[in-house]
């Protein structure tokens, strides 16, 4: 499982496309909060932008798009 901190970059993730979310701010047991609003939800191991069942959260800074759209 991925160890995720107050500071970190994070950015979000739906299918082969990938965005910056931003800086965590807060971090519960349940839930990260990021500093530009966004709040992911602690699913098994893994998180997901809360309200949104194909975002997922992943570590570092990733912008990049599916080329083949």
């Amino acid at each position: 499982m991925i160890e995720y901190n107050v500071g970190d970059d994070v950015s979000y993730g739906i299918n082969c496309d990938s965005y910056y979310a931003g800086k965590i701010v807060r971090i519960t047991k349940k839930f990260i909060f990021v500093d530009n609003g966004y709040k992911f939800t602690k699913i098994g191991e893994h998180y997901r932008m809360t309200g949104n069942k194909y975002c997922w959260m992943s570590k570092g800074v990733h912008e990049h798009l599916d080329p083949h759209f």
